[in-house]
């Protein structure tokens, strides 16, 4: 077995292994697993609407208190004793369930890849709920855990957050969504924020000014916006429009004439009819922070106002790092930000071998967090784990599946992103990711 490597302060994330053992052989080195119908503590079931977020969840009106805002209590601090122990806590049931065990399963893989023999890997069911989220944390800090990787929700890590600093023990969210993010608490999931400015920042430097956005109107578009418009502030540059839609349309056409100031929909010609001048566009580019069948409706209709590639570049988002989106002709020449693909590539490629199904594209994040906890349990601190925030916000981050990434004081991750342009033999890189982080954590 080839494990992680420290390189200076970097940890290098990304091992895998090239033997074939089975997943039956992997889940024997985890403890604490529940399967979907076994009994939790105190966990409530899903309320029927839940589904799975989007992208970036909105905030409740009135969020649970963050982190920050208590403060340790040694006294109620169990003792710490034994073997280092973190908490997987994940929906195994509920409507989240599937994804859920995807995410079980690259947490074992990550077991058995880089831990050392004495490393407990604990899981506990979340069903998805804020209540069962903080039933979950409970059992954890009863179980002497030291960290806890998940939940999987933002709504989930929001109601862990303030118990978990209370309890002193740092949490490693799969969410992406920043309200739940707080000293201590952390938000792994891909955010779309920095990406966005690592996109535009890209086009400034490729001589493109005038910039104009269309999207949904949601926290994911507002994310985007707000990302968009503060690295033009700092990049310089143009925002000349913006435009919004609602995100359960079937109509974008409204929206689209807006952008590109078009009085009215296109006419069908009659046979031998010259078609009219193409619209005048006062923009360069414009983001897409959209994704899915909905991007590909919505990018139909840019192309019929003749808004197209020929006229303007197309910018995204990382979720546009999908097969079927890049197989698409409308979004040839397309750039959007996205971690670099080679280490994922072949951390699907160990994960499709050994549990004979594809990983979802969150499997990446599960599987960085527990090698990382596994990394961090080496023998270090009075109890053989260094699970400090020191340990954790070290100013030269982390290499792992997804690439560069570092935690903040404030619980964000800020990751180091490759540009990725569109091309009809798959995406090519235009601007690699960064082999380390220039600036110091904030």
């Amino acid at each position: 077995m080839r494990p992680f490597r420290p390189l200076a302060a970097v940890v290098i994330a990304a091992s895998l292994l090239g033997a074939c053992e089975s997943a039956g052989a992997l889940g024997e080195r985890v403890t604490g697993i529940l399967r979907p119908g076994q009994p939790t503590t105190a966990v409530p079931p899903p309320p029927p609407a839940a589904k799975p977020a989007e992208s970036v969840a909105s905030a409740p009106a009135e969020p649970p208190p963050l982190a920050s805002t208590v403060t340790p209590d040694p006294a109620s601090r169990p003792a710490r004793t034994g073997p280092p122990r973190v908490a997987l806590l994940l929906p195994l049931t509920g409507p989240n369930a599937a994804v859920g065990q995807a995410l079980v399963d690259a947490a074992t893989q990550a077991v058995f890849d880089v831990a050392d023999d004495d490393f407990v890997l604990l899981v506990r069911d979340t069903a998805g709920t804020p209540e069962g989220a903080a039933a979950a944390l409970e059992w954890a800090r009863e179980q002497q855990a030291r960290l806890v990787v998940g939940p999987l929700l933002g709504l989930e890590t929001q109601a862990i957050g303030a118990a978990a600093r209370a309890a002193d023990i740092p949490v490693l969210s799969l969410s992406n969504d920043r309200n739940a993010a707080g000293p201590g608490v952390y938000t792994l999931g891909i955010a779309p924020q920095d990406a966005v400015a690592r996109t535009i920042a890209y086009a400034r430097s490729r001589g493109l000014e005038k910039f104009a956005a269309l999207i949904p109107n949601n926290a994911l578009g507002a994310a985007a916006e707000a990302a968009m418009r503060a690295t033009l502030g700092s990049a310089g540059g143009e925002l000349v429009r913006v435009e919004r839609y609602e995100p359960g349309t079937i109509d974008f056409g409204p929206a689209v004439r807006r952008l590109g100031k078009i009085a009215a929909a296109p006419q069908r010609l009659a046979r031998g009819e010259a078609p009219p001048p193409p619209p005048e566009l006062d923009f360069e580019a414009v983001l897409l922070p959209d994704f899915g069948d909905r991007l590909v409706q919505l990018v139909a209709e840019l192309h019929g106002h003749e808004i197209d590639p020929g006229r303007i570049k197309y910018l995204g988002i990382p979720l546009w790092d999908d097969p079927r989106l890049l197989r698409e002709s409308s979004l040839q020449g397309a750039w959007f930000a996205a971690p670099p693909t080679a280490g994922r590539a072949a951390f699907e490629r160990r994960y499709r071998e050994v549990f004979g199904r594809a990983a979802p594209r969150v499997a990446s994040l599960a599987y960085d967090a527990v090698a990382l906890a596994a990394i961090l349990a080496r023998g270090k601190g009075p109890d053989g784990a260094d699970y400090t925030l020191d340990a954790l916000q070290v100013p030269a981050g982390f290499a792992g599946v997804d690439g560069l990434f570092r935690f903040g004081t404030g619980g964000t991750v800020e990751r180091g992103f490759a540009v990725m342009e569109v091309r009809r033999d798959g995406p090519r890189i235009v601007s690699p990711a960064p082999d380390a982080f220039e600036q110091p954590a904030n």
